[in-house]
């Protein structure tokens, strides 16, 4: 662990306070009462941050009354740490957290990015998938849109694979219009006329995206090239 210290207790104390204003104190009436909600959310943020085994921040905390005291924390166990603050993560307290993060940090974003990638959790051979007359792997995929500049997550969506990106892009350009983009980049598998005329129509903004090569039909996909701009589709790596 190679950090800076100071700027440690600055992600800490942030961490904390956002927490602190989505998560109930504890989980529920029996809890044990060894840590907050906030205190183990905290602790987790500080496991990803740092790139760290809980071993390692059970160490840290050892090592920092200061920290201990500002989370409210006695005396720590690894096995005990990695048993509950896996079990606050929720997606909809993370969501709560985030959108309370762009509410205080984000008020307009020139340049927005789409994205999604899919997460097998089946790593049968193909040999076994035939056996078992499943051949097409089930997934989970996970979409995000953010400011390119900032890289900023404005708006995220997981849903079991395989489905079509338009399921998510729509949904989500509704979402990301009120940050008043100038253009909106995504890949090809994003190039179909619902989400490019979404782009335009409900969004105002540009859309940036490569024309799949057999396109032959569409207003806004056959005209996308007079607007497509390859320096700025280019950025569209930050996501």
């Amino acid at each position: 662990m190679n950090l800076n210290f100071n700027k440690l207790v600055k992600f800490i104390e942030k961490s904390y306070y956002y927490a602190n204003t989505v998560f109930p104190r504890y989980s529920n009436g029996f809890s044990k009462k060894l840590y907050t909600q906030s205190a183990l959310f905290t602790i987790l943020a500080m496991k990803i941050y740092t790139k760290s085994t809980y071993r390692q921040i059970i160490d840290l905390l050892s090592l920092s009354d200061k920290i201990k005291s500002f989370l409210g924390i006695k005396k720590a166990h690894t096995s005990q740490l990695s048993k509950n603050s896996s079990k606050s993560l929720s997606e909809s307290k993370l969501k709560d957290i985030n959108s309370l993060i762009i509410s205080e940090k984000v008020k307009k974003c020139e340049l927005i990015a789409l994205d999604g990638t899919g997460f097998t959790n089946d790593y049968a051979d193909k040999y076994y998938a035939k056996i078992r007359k499943k051949e097409r792997k089930s997934y989970v995929k996970n979409h995000i849109t953010i400011d390119v500049n900032s890289r900023f997550i404005l708006h995220y969506m997981v849903q079991r694979g395989p489905k079509y990106d338009t399921n998510f892009a729509i949904p989500a350009i509704r979402q990301i219009k009120k940050f008043k983009p100038k253009y909106i980049l995504a890949d090809r598998a994003y190039d179909t006329e619902p989400i490019r005329k979404c782009i335009n129509e409900e969004a105002k903004a540009f859309d940036q995206i490569p024309l799949k090569k057999r396109a032959k039909t569409g207003h806004y996909r056959l005209n996308s090239q007079t607007v497509y701009r390859k320096k700025i589709y280019l950025r569209r790596n930050n996501v």
